[in-house]
């Protein structure tokens, strides 16, 4: 009996590593998607599967940033089906493991097809809209995946948070995926480097001479509003949860990253928009994005205990 609990326990822990490093590579996806499109070449590879009709093309810059992205999203998938197997076999087909396990696994299926879709529809922006929101909800999974691994108790949190507490945590994790979409959106509607200008939009505040004012200052007034609440949360759940635990971790490490992003989209701005700034800002909002799901999903287990 002794040596069942020691191998189960290996085998969590084993998942559990897996689930981050398969965690940390899909991030790193996300960031390299966002390197393909603005090093332009999402038509590095101009047909799908196949690229320039070969399984391994010749590479150029372009072609092997592209193929570069399509092996790193099946390197992926691989990961995924060996994470799928240990869940099943240590926790059960019916479990929450394997059941989340699966979802990742036809996600990323997913995936690759709406990549496909992106080249042959020659980089539709609504195509690359559907596919960041699909890659931001794998990464909601594998949060998912590694709270329900790990041992979510009592000692999480100090006590339950007020109602009005959890709608705004509630509204901020609605809030922070459209506005990460709608970025997406004012990116591929070239609307992104309209204000050249920050905190206004080429001296204006409200009234806008261009529609690609508003939709650009659109998106800093919904940042405005979702990143305060962001900030509230961050304290809030921060002073709830336990000291010295991931949550308390998760929460306080928060506040900071958002605020280095805000410092990043102002550098943006002053930059021109310069491409590599537009990864950070991605990777950036894509860590948001992640410990606001962690902090979502601790405090749903936790009040489930």
């Amino acid at each position: 009996m002794e040596r069942a609990v020691r191998h189960k326990n290996r085998s969590k822990n084993s998942l559990r590593l897996l689930s981050v490093i398969t965690l940390i590579s899909a991030f790193s996806q996300v960031t390299l998607g966002g390197y393909v499109r603005s090093s332009e070449s999402g038509l590095g590879c101009p047909d799908w599967p196949l690229c320039d009709g070969q399984i391994v093309p010749e590479l150029d810059f372009h072609t092997a940033i592209e193929w570069g992205h399509r092996v790193s999203g099946a390197s992926i998938g691989i990961l995924i089906i060996i994470i799928n197997v240990i869940s099943v076999k240590f926790f059960g087909r019916k479990s929450t493991q394997s059941s989340i396990a699966l979802s990742l696994l036809l996600l990323v299926v997913l995936e690759g097809v709406l990549g496909g879709v992106t080249v042959l529809t020659e980089l539709a922006w609504w195509v690359r809209l559907i596919h960041l929101g699909v890659s931001f909800i794998i990464l909601f999974l594998f949060a998912y995946l590694f709270s329900s691994i790990r041992k979510v108790n009592k000692k999480s949190f100090i006590s339950n948070l007020k109602i009005f507490q959890e709608y705004i945590l509630n509204t901020t994790m609605i809030g922070l995926l459209i506005l990460m979409l709608y970025g997406s959106a004012i990116v591929g509607l070239g609307v992104n480097s309209s204000c050249m200008s920050w905190p206004d939009c080429m001296g204006q505040w409200i009234r806008f001479n261009e529609s690609s004012y508003f939709l650009h200052m659109l998106h800093r007034y919904l940042a405005l509003i979702f990143g305060l609440m962001i900030l509230y949360i961050s304290h809030v759940v921060g002073r709830f949860a336990m000291r010295g635990s991931f949550v308390k971790i998760i929460a306080r490490s928060l506040g900071l990253i958002f605020i280095l992003h805000i410092l990043f989209s102002i550098g943006l701005v002053h930059a021109g928009f310069d491409g590599w700034l537009r990864v950070v800002h991605l990777s950036l909002a894509g860590i948001i994005w992640l410990f606001v799901s962690w902090l979502f999903i601790e405090y749903r287990i936790f009040k489930s205990t």
